[in-house]
């Protein structure tokens, strides 16, 4: 059975390439474009990896990364952000993310870091 995983991406282009990237790599993906809408979503599905940016509306994504925490322990989350700071990486490091990664986001890159996290 394939893996799932959960793209929380507000900017629409960035969250269907990496929805179509992942898909045709063999994962079942889910894509949305808020924290609240993760959170629906978490109530209802299980996931091995969640991939969130840090700016969303609403709950920011180092607070999805708790809140995905309490509710699957289980499931690497993988952080991007377009405005990277060493407090935000810290931050989300000590939270439990699996890796912190840099916009703009290649491919090859976070098909490696997906790997590598869910062979963890």
């Amino acid at each position: 059975m394939a893996e799932r995983l959960l793209i929380v991406e507000d900017e629409n282009t960035l969250r269907e390439s990496l929805k179509r990237v992942l898909t045709n790599e063999g994962y079942a993906v889910d894509g949305v474009g808020s924290s609240e809408e993760a959170l629906r979503l978490l109530e209802e599905n299980t996931y091995d990896l969640i991939i969130t940016d840090i700016i969303l509306p609403g709950i920011d994504g180092i607070q999805l990364l708790k809140r995905c925490r309490e509710k699957n322990p289980q499931a690497k989350v993988i952080i991007i952000t377009a405005f990277a700071s060493i407090e935000t990486a810290v931050e989300a490091i000590r939270s439990g993310a699996f890796d912190y990664l840099v916009k703009p986001i290649m491919h090859h890159e976070i098909n490696d870091v997906i790997r590598k996290a869910l062979q963890a």
